[in-house]
Parts: C-alpha cells; sequence; structure tokens
C-alpha cells in the first residue's frame, strides 16, 4: 500500500536496512558527463521563474541573493524581485528591455544551477552564449556574485542605449559561408554576422532598413530558408555597439576584474562547479585557467561575434561530454548543438530546464527523469545505491510516474 511505498522510499534515501528493501553500495565511478549551456537574450518571459521560486527554497534564496547584490550596485533603480515575482500582467512588465532582460536572466540560470547542484548534479563542462557568458563565468568559479553582478548590471545597462536606435537582428537557417558570398558582399559595414550558432544556422545584425531588404531578398529567392527577426531592438555584436561610449565606459567600469579562477571557496559559487570545463563562445574554445575573464574580455564578449558553433565543436572533438542541460527559461539552442554534433559519431543528449508557459516542476522533472534512464548516469549522480524489491513486494513498483 501506499505506506509501506513511502517507508521503503524513506529508508532508501536514509541508507538503512527493513524487511523486503535490499540496499546495496556501490564505489562511485565516473561514467556520464554534463555540460550546463546557459542560453544568451531572448528566451526571456514576464512570469520566468514563478512557480519555482514558490515550491523550491533553492531556487528563491538565489534569486533572493542576485537582487540583494543588483540593488546595492543599481542603487534601487529597480528590483530584480519586482520584475520578476510581483508583476501582476504581462503589460506591466519590462522584461524584454535589455537593461532588465539580462538581469533576471541571470538571477533564473543562477538559481537553475544552484538547484540542480542541491540534487547533486553537477557540471563537468560549462558553455554559454552571448549574455549566458556572465552566469557561466560566475557558476564556473571566474567571478564573485559581486563582479558577476555588476558586469551584468554594467553590460546591459550600456548596450540599452543602443535600444531602438535604427538596429535589428535577424536569425537565418544557412551557413556562414553563404550568408558571406551571396548576401553580404559590399554591405559588410551596415550588416554582419552576429552570431554562428551551428554549421547552418546563423544572426545577422545591423542597420535595420539593410536587415528588412535582406529579409525580403531572402523571402523572395530562398522562400523554403526560415528566418526570423528577433525580439530585440538593437544590433547586437555589431558595429551599432561601438556608438554612446559602450567600450569607454565598460573598460573603466569593470576594470579592477580579473576574471582569474577565483582561490577563496567562500567567494565561488560552488567549489565543485569551478572544476568543470569552461569553453567560451567569445573564443569558440576552452577558456583556460591563464585566459582571464577581464574588462576586455566582456568588451569582446559584447562586440564581436558569438562563435557557438566553434565552442560545441571544440567540445565535441575534445570533451567526451554528449549530455547538455538548457539552463534557460525556454530552450533556444538544442536544434543548434543538435546540428553541430551530426558531423560526428557522438549522439548528444540535449534536455530542457524551463519551458516557456509550461508547469515549471514538470519540464525540468521530466527531463531529469531522461538523465535517471541511464543506470550509469542514476549511479553517478544519484549516488552509488541500487534498490532491488523483493519479489513478494514487486507490485509496489509497478506504477511510477515516469517523470518522478
Amino acid at each position: 500500500n501506499r505506506q509501506q511505498l513511502q517507508q521503503q522510499l524513506d529508508t532508501f534515501l536514509a541508507e538503512q536496512t527493513i524487511s523486503g528493501l535490499a540496499v546495496e553500495l556501490r564505489p562511485t565511478i565516473s561514467l556520464a558527463k554534463i555540460c550546463f549551456v546557459f542560453s544568451g537574450q531572448g528566451p526571456q518571459w514576464w512570469a520566468m521563474g514563478r512557480q519555482l521560486y514558490e515550491s523550491e527554497p533553492v531556487f528563491a534564496q538565489w534569486i533572493q541573493l542576485v537582487d540583494n547584490a543588483m540593488t546595492k550596485i543599481n542603487n534601487g533603480e529597480w528590483r530584480l524581485l519586482e520584475e520578476l515575482i510581483e508583476k501582476k500582467n504581462e503589460q506591466e512588465s519590462r522584461i524584454n528591455d535589455t537593461n532588465i532582460a539580462q538581469p533576471t536572466l541571470f538571477a533564473i540560470q543562477v538559481a537553475l544551477a544552484a538547484l540542480l547542484v542541491s540534487w547533486n548534479i553537477y557540471p563537468s563542462t560549462i558553455v554559454s552564449h552571448s549574455a549566458g557568458d556572465q552566469a557561466a563565468a560566475f557558476v564556473a568559479g571566474r567571478l564573485s556574485l559581486e563582479e558577476a553582478v555588476r558586469v551584468v548590471y554594467h553590460r546591459s545597462r550600456l548596450q540599452n542605449r543602443n535600444t531602438r536606435q535604427g538596429g535589428r537582428m535577424l536569425a537565418v537557417s544557412m551557413s556562414e559561408e553563404e550568408v558571406k558570398n551571396k548576401f553580404l558582399k559590399g554591405i559588410e559595414h551596415l550588416v554582419c554576422i552576429a552570431v554562428i550558432n551551428s554549421p547552418r544556422s546563423v544572426t545577422l545584425s545591423g542597420d535595420e532598413k539593410t536587415v528588412d531588404e535582406l529579409e525580403q531578398m531572402l523571402s523572395t529567392f530562398h522562400p523554403n530558408v526560415f528566418k526570423a527577426r528577433l525580439r530585440i531592438e538593437n544590433a547586437f555584436h555589431s558595429y551599432q555597439m561601438d556608438r554612446f561610449d559602450v567600450e569607454k565606459e565598460l573598460l573603466s567600469l569593470l576594470s579592477d576584474i580579473r576574471g582569474l579562477p577565483l582561490k577563496d571557496p567562500k567567494q565561488m559559487f560552488n567549489p565543485k562547479c569551478a572544476e568543470a570545463r569552461l569553453y567560451s563562445s567569445v573564443i569558440g574554445g576552452e577558456l583556460t585557467d591563464e585566459m582571464p575573464v577581464d574588462a576586455h574580455y566582456w568588451w569582446t564578449n559584447v562586440r564581436q561575434a558569438v562563435r557557438f558553433r566553434d565552442a560545441i565543436a571544440y567540445i565535441a572533438q575534445n570533451d567526451d561530454t554528449t549530455i547538455f542541460l538548457e539552463l534557460s527559461p525556454h530552450p533556444v539552442l538544442a536544434t543548434s548543438i543538435r546540428e553541430c554534433y551530426e558531423s560526428t559519431n557522438q549522439q548528444s543528449l540535449i534536455l530542457p530546464t524551463l519551458k516557456r508557459k509550461e508547469n515549471e516542476q514538470t519540464t525540468l522533472l521530466t527531463s531529469l527523469a531522461q538523465l535517471t534512464i541511464s543506470p550509469d548516469i542514476w549511479q553517478q549522480y544519484f549516488h552509488t545505491r541500487d534498490i532491488s524489491p523483493m519479489i513478494k513486494n514487486e507490485q509496489f513498483f509497478d506504477d511510477f510516474p515516469l517523470y518522478a
């Protein structure tokens, strides 16, 4: 009955013994490796994280920690908690404003990472995309919370100066080489490739009128090619970032940040996460301990193209990680990762943590359930125990929900 089953599960978790239940201990062995993927700006939405905030104390604690740190830096200019939790409807929300979107995204990603770690799920590798680099650098032990929040605040605030200043971004399902050869010759000063997500997915950025003309040209001559305007009134990773003293102020405001691996565990997000290998879409490869995420790194992050394809290709070639958890309010990088792995002989498993307007606990637990399908992963990430019900108690295990 239900009471007996609950008693057995409690016994299992406490590693005690009880009649009808055998618990076998095995030594921990490293079998499966998980990569935490931190997406960039775009998947945010006005009610993201609210269900986990109400139901998961660890998640709520980290949202509050980031809110407190942000309030100290912005002098109460706006409250992260107000934007994430207290807005009553989408019309009131400012979640798509760059200076709000990036800090709230950072908070959600850090809180998700903390929740996963509290469940004994650690990354062996970390990779990120554009604005996601900030949460990645913090989780990987390159920045303290104060430093990370300072980067997030100033990066988003300075970038926001370019909002609604004649910039536009357009995602296109074509290769970098094809777009350059067919569409950008002679207009490189107006539009550039700002993001290379996969061998057949790029994002254009630059002058709004020129981007509109390219979109029309694609519709006319390549009607079967997928294309979509980003819901961003800005031209990130383009020449437009050179305006309004963004570079000068960013370099000055972040000049004291060393960006090398932290030595003090108290400043780290988590010492075990700091052992993960960090891959950067800024350099398109592994960010070794000798490479700082200092002010110059963050300016490069703002100004230059996002080389996500190169970062994933580097992981595929040099790391045996094939399981990717996307820490994001909505999955946006799964297709790109899958396309990057198509030319390899490896099978990748890409799982979301949240999905827009879907039950947050169900989405997260469903993904974690897919991890537990593999007995290898179960042994590594959910302790080292095998549960073997006696034959007379087998009926208690017939109807376990697949998502729990």
